[in-house]
């Protein structure tokens, strides 16, 4: 989980721009659009040109105009890496295609185009008594350049005109279109604009000129739009700097964020997501309750069950729509301020765009944002003030002890609540910058009384005593009665604005990408302990060392196949773009990406069985599949793909791997997790672990019932796995042992007692002579389906030691086809015994063998349709003394007691007539004949030689 949330904060840093990084590592042209207009995730440049716009005011302002799927954005300076602050705090708009009411074009001399824009509300001051006040463009540029912007602008208009239904509603809900239209409709109702309608708003409104706010912001609104349309002046910044009035602010912090415009696509994702979600329960929504009653206790609102309801409610959708994250530590708190001053459908979306964009990994479980801004505010301290910094180290005083929760609550938790809000206008307006120069300017202003603290609870009481007195005079003692009025709260503004402009959003970008590396590894790091150290007492069997190359190349194994898995459906996507002939199609889908304005995937951080695979490709020489032939007949687009993209080494795919996914698999939910892997291996290579628990492990991954046997399927199966295993081994006498695995199995298996209750007589002591039983059935009673045989575990342990070869297997030389400690890029090393073949015969005779295991299970399934026959017929006791040279191997199937060979196993297995009439007799035989292996086919004489 922790690995997974450091790859999501990697792909979320390396999308800023560095200026010393090289071009290929800076952000690419939409994301830098997006970033600089605070647009969704979905909207790309599609056209720009240079133009001039003239306001019905009559101000003229140059610049660029950006048209992307469904806005229209003009701004003076162009996005760029280098940019100081977003475009909402600079001049300009961006308007959605479907706020445009009309485009005009306009006869002009000394322009080529020019064209008279019309938005919803028109502007001027008598775009409300219902007369339009247009915007007017003017380009600058090639002829054809314009032709193709206006054309590029008509198809847009038209693909939006159905977003229209969701402007009315959203323009309902702001109250800026209340506050501008109650005059000539009394009977509106008032749109929400937080709790503080019911509860009042923090501060005192005489105070903070609140009435004196609103009658400036009423007539800005009328002349330059409101909402959607509004038009960016130098004023407006202005505005924001002293403070938004009460009923406005949710809506300006809204709009200046950019959450507008994914509220406006989805106008019903809050209510839908309430709806469906009601009712269940996660450990988001345990956490959620827990601190529901420690959010801003302060404030009346949320003493209420009002409030409360109104915090959990959005706080529990929201972790619904964005599971990755649910809910973290400090999101209470900003959520409760939110909800002070604005709706809970617009703090939802809010809150999206802070945790998605604005402070991208603030609240996580391993907050790398917070820590990354720590790392960055720290060196913005040693190089604005050394002094301080200097004094700091040598008193061993940590300043992330009090910054950071600063910025992890947006100082809400430091400051008086009337002046938290105050540093919220101007983050929302200019984005994260605003933290760093309020920090600095925190310490700039008790730069003296700092150098005094020798620990943190001083460092800490100094900036608490500070915090406190905001509201005072900051020159209590001056002469000057403009002076003694000015409060440190308005002196702690002048301060991290003027002499910390230098700070700017290009620059903090600089430093977090500078930092990023150190602070990755520094979290990442800490990750790997704290996992590896609660992986539980199976991990005790592994060696640390193990345990980290274990938990690396889990991690990396997962997320290589997620960004396999993304780029093969990026791929797939592309081809089926290419078959779209629509363009009005095309369009429309770029508008269906995440609600919340997200393009990063979320992370698995669990093991399914396809990367199970990959992942024992990577640590064992017999997981990797065996070269296949290419296929020369062309294959479809899809199947290309795929096979570009494959895995290296191709894993393999067996039923004996199966097995070990769901052994593994102890959670049984058919995915591993780390501890889960880590379980399995220690069984497998633990260096407490012995031959008899090897061989104990083997039986158990084939008693699928658990009731300590394995039938006779499960003999060829386990037969199977060993093939599978060893099949790369160049000894000869690897397959020997095999073969003698498979005849010690079905001679010293027992019978199932329970299948027949009619023998379950121990002794018979009727004088009745017994009919001889026909050889040939003795031979095939191993394989009889009406006669069920099995083994169990001591048995299965006694035919192991038997032989030299399998001893040595299940003591060491499986355990040794797993190499944990080695590169995660280069191939696992070859076994003595069980490496690379040296040559392609011995692949054949394996295939042979697996092959007639694979036919002998299917004739013994045959057989179970099939009526048995008279045991004691004369004509096959007759055949039985003639074919008495045959059988000889046999005598040990039938139970009779036989000396075999040290060097040579047999096993027949009759079944049908033979060419003289008789029944056939296949024979499996595995022999060492002059350093030759041999598998010899006695009904077909076929034999293959090495």
């Amino acid at each position: 989980m922790f690995t997974s949330l450091i790859q999501k904060a990697s792909s979320y840093i390396s999308d800023v721009p560095n200026q010393s990084s090289t071009p290929t590592d800076r952000p690419n042209k939409a994301v830098l659009f997006r970033t600089h207009f605070r647009l969704p995730d979905s909207q790309s440049p599609l056209q720009e040109i240079i133009c001039e716009l003239t306001l019905p005011s009559g101000d003229h302002y140059s610049g660029k105009l950006y048209l992307s799927e469904a806005f229209l954005c003009f701004s003076p300076s162009p996005p760029s890496s280098s940019s100081p602050a977003p475009a909402t705090a600079g001049i300009g708009f961006s308007l959605p295609l479907c706020a445009i009411r009309r485009v005009e074009r306009l006869h002009s001399r000394s322009y080529m185009f020019a064209l008279a824009i019309t938005t919803w509300h028109g502007t001027g001051a008598e775009g409300i008594a219902g007369k339009e006040e247009r915007l007017t463009l003017q380009f600058v540029g090639m002829r054809s350049s314009c032709e193709a912007f206006c054309d590029r602008l008509k198809r847009a208009l038209r693909t939006q005109m159905s977003e229209v239904k969701n402007l009315k509603i959203l323009v309902e809900s702001c109250y800026s279109e209340y506050l501008l239209g109650k005059d000539r409709d009394g009977k509106r109702e008032e749109p929400d604009a937080g709790l503080g309608m019911m509860f009042k708003y923090p501060g005192d409104a005489r105070k903070l000129r609140d009435r004196s706010k609103m009658r400036l912001w009423a007539e800005y609104l009328r002349e330059n739009g409101r909402n959607v349309t509004l038009i960016r002046q130098p004023t407006f910044h202005k505005l924001v700097r002293v403070g938004l009035p009460n009923r406005l602010r949710g809506e300006m912090w809204e709009l200046t964020s950019g959450s507008l415009y994914l509220r406006l696509f989805n106008p019903t994702l809050y209510k839908d997501t309430i709806d469906q979600f009601e009712g269940r329960h996660s450990l988001s929504i345990d956490e959620i309750e827990k601190d529901l009653n420690r959010s801003l206790p302060e404030y009346r609102g949320f003493q209420s069950e009002e409030g409360i309801g109104r915090l959990r409610r959005v706080l529990g959708a929201y972790s619904w729509v964005n599971e990755e994250v649910g809910y973290c530590q400090a999101m209470n708190i900003v959520m409760a301020a939110l909800l002070i001053y604005m709706s809970e459908e617009q703090a939802f979306f809010v809150l999206s765009t802070l945790c998605d964009r604005l402070i991208p990994g603030y609240y996580s479980t391993t907050m790398y944002g917070t820590l990354l801004d720590q790392r960055v505010f720290e060196s913005l301290v040693e190089k604005t003030m050394p002094i301080l910094w200097e004094h700091l180290v040598k008193a061993d005083v940590q300043l992330s002890v009090v910054s950071l929760p600063w910025f992890l609550s947006l100082y809400i938790n430091s400051m008086p609540l009337v002046f938290a809000f105050r540093v919220l206008d101007v983050f929302f307006l200019e984005g994260p910058k605003v933290l760093f120069q309020i920090g600095l300017a925190i310490l700039r202003i008790n730069g003296e009384e700092l150098l005094d603290a020798t620990d943190d609870g001083a460092f800490i009481s100094i900036l608490k005593s500070y915090f406190s007195r905001l509201d005072e005079s900051a020159h209590p003692r001056s002469d000057n009665e403009k002076l003694r009025a000015v409060t440190r709260f308005q002196e702690l503004m002048v301060v991290a604005f003027k002499e910390f402009s230098g700070i700017t959003t290009a620059s903090v970008q600089e430093q977090r990408a500078k930092h990023k590396d150190a602070v990755m590894s520094s979290i990442e790091s800490f990750a790997k302990r704290t996992q590896i150290r609660n992986l539980g007492p199976e991990s005790k069997r592994l060696k640390a060392d193990e345990l980290s190359a274990i938990y690396d190349r889990y991690h990396s194994t997962i997320y290589e196949r997620q960004l396999r898995l993304q780029k093969i459906a990026e791929e797939l996507e592309r081809y089926q773009k290419k078959k779209q002939t629509s363009s009005a199609a095309s369009i429309k889908s770029t508008l269906s990406t995440g609600p919340l304005g997200s393009s990063v995937p979320s992370p698995v951080t669990t093991m399914d069985y396809d990367t199970f695979r990959e992942f024992l490709a990577g640590v064992t020489q017999w997981a990797i599949a065996d070269p296949v032939t290419p296929n020369s007949e062309s294959a479809d687009q899809q199947s290309q793909t795929k096979k570009r993209l494959s895995p290296s080494p191709l894993p393999a795919d067996h039923e004996f791997l199966q097995r070990l996914f769901r052994r593994w698999d102890t959670d049984m939910k058919s995915t591993l997790t780390l501890a889960n892997v880590v379980g399995g291996l220690a069984d497998v290579v633990g260096k407490r672990k012995d031959l008899m628990s090897t061989i104990a492990y083997w039986f158990e991954l084939y008693d699928d019932d658990g009731d300590g046997r394995v039938d006779r399927e499960g003999i060829l199966r386990i037969s199977e796995a060993l093939l599978f295993v060893t099949r790369r081994s160049d000894e000869e006498r690897v397959l020997s042992a095999i073969s003698g695995f498979i005849r010690r199995c079905f001679e010293y298996a027992d019978p199932d007692r329970h299948a027949d209750p009619d023998d379950a007589q121990l002794l018979d002591l009727t004088d009745t002579p017994q009919t001889p039983t026909s050889p040939k059935a003795e031979a095939n009673a191993a394989l009889n389906p009406q006669r069920p045989l099995h083994i169990t575990l001591p048995t299965f342990r006694m035919v192991i030691l038997a032989d030299e070869t399998l001893e040595s297997f299940f003591d060491i030389g499986f355990a040794d086809t797993f190499h944990l400690l080695r590169s995660s890029n280069s191939p696992p090393p070859p076994v003595a015994g069980y490496g690379l073949p040296s040559a392609k015969g011995i692949r054949g005779v394996l295939d042979g063998l697996v092959d007639e295991a694979t036919r002998v299970a299917a004739e013994v399934r045959r057989r179970m349709e099939e009526p048995v026959e008279d045991a004691g017929d004369d004509a096959e006791a007759d055949d039985a003394g003639k074919d008495a040279d045959l059988l000889k191997g046999a005598e040990a199937e039938a139970g009779v007691p036989a000396e075999v060979p040290a060097k040579s196993a047999a096993m027949e297995v009759r079944k049908g007539p033979g060419p003289d009439g008789n029944r056939r007799s296949v024979s499996h035989s595995a022999k060492q004949s002059e350093g030759k292996g041999v598998v010899e086919f006695e009904g077909s004489r076929e034999v293959v030689e090495v």
